[in-house]
């Protein structure tokens, strides 16, 4: 554990190591919203952002913590050093009460092969209490790696090492899998109820599919506003999945909101699949469409 990034490592050989920053090489990083020359996490517009407000001190506080947690982001390369060191800034080091410690500030590394199958290879995350880390891990010869970012923490500062001499090149998915799937959703789809990182259901699909995702699903904050609706008929996508249901406290608010939020999307996307996540009560059974 370190008091800052910069600092010398003393558990882990540094020789013949060179660090890549993360944040300065935004085509290894995947499933964020913005793109520039920089990695930027934040997941929403400042209008998406404003809209929270209205819903009171409490949902906006959680889109200003967790609008630029990593949930659904991934960071993919190829690679031929056997052996990658880690130095990793968090904004939060207390552990949540309610969400596994590896789902939340857990890197979960996958080694991918050619036919597109994930294979688990390590699980990465600080202790409770720690916000600035290091850690390493062995990889075969010539890996093709893919990490799955913490679901709700905010990463201030991430660097990889590799062995001097080594490559570290692009690892894009193929082809027909480069536009992402879109989810929005709530706690469970931001990842609140998975055992680590990289098993949120946005996670497993991307996995499963060897395909790219955007996950802009935000803890207490699906509120299906126009703003967002338009913010996501600005992103370009494969489809959409929508799980808005799970977040509705009763049948007035969803009624005169589920409709009017889909039409809007669809009016943005008129040629793309959405799937409508419902849950399953009496309540809202006369609203599936």
């Amino acid at each position: 554990y370190l008091t800052s990034i910069n600092n010398p490592l003393n558990k882990i050989n540094e020789i013949n190591i060179q660090y890549l920053n993360i944040f300065n090489n935004p085509s290894l990083v995947f499933g964020n919203t913005i793109n520039s020359d920089k990695v930027d996490f934040c997941k929403y517009s400042q209008e998406v952002q404003d809209d929270m407000v209205q819903f009171g001190q409490f949902v906006n506080n959680a889109m200003q913590h967790f609008k630029t947690a990593s949930c659904g982001c991934r960071i993919r390369f190829r690679t031929t050093s056997r052996r990658l060191v880690f130095k990793v800034e968090f904004k939060r080091s207390a552990y949540f009460q309610d969400i596994v410690g590896w789902n939340a500030f857990g890197f979960e590394i996958f080694i991918v092969d050619s036919k597109g199958h994930y294979t688990h290879h390590r699980l990465m995350a600080p202790q409770d209490g720690f916000r600035i880390f290091a850690d390493q891990i062995p990889l075969p010869p010539n890996s093709s790696v893919c990490i799955f970012l913490p679901n709700f923490n905010t990463i201030l500062n991430m660097r990889i090492g590799i062995e001097r001499g080594s490559r570290i090149t692009k690892f894009p998915y193929p082809k027909n899998k480069r536009t992402p799937i879109l989810f929005y959703g709530g706690s469970i789809a931001q990842g609140a109820s998975a055992s680590k990182s990289g098993n949120s259901y946005p996670n497993i699909v991307s996995r499963n599919l060897n395909q790219d995702i955007i996950n802009l699903s935000i803890k207490h904050c699906c509120k299906a506003t126009d703003n967002t609706a338009k913010f996501i008929g600005s992103l370009d996508c494969d489809s959409i999945v929508i799980d808005y249901s799970q977040e509705v406290p009763n049948e007035e608010i969803f009624a005169k909101t589920y409709e009017r939020f889909y039409k809007n999307v669809r009016a943005h996307h008129p040629d793309k699949k959405i799937i409508l996540l419902n849950k399953q009560t009496d309540i809202w059974e006369s609203f599936l469409f």
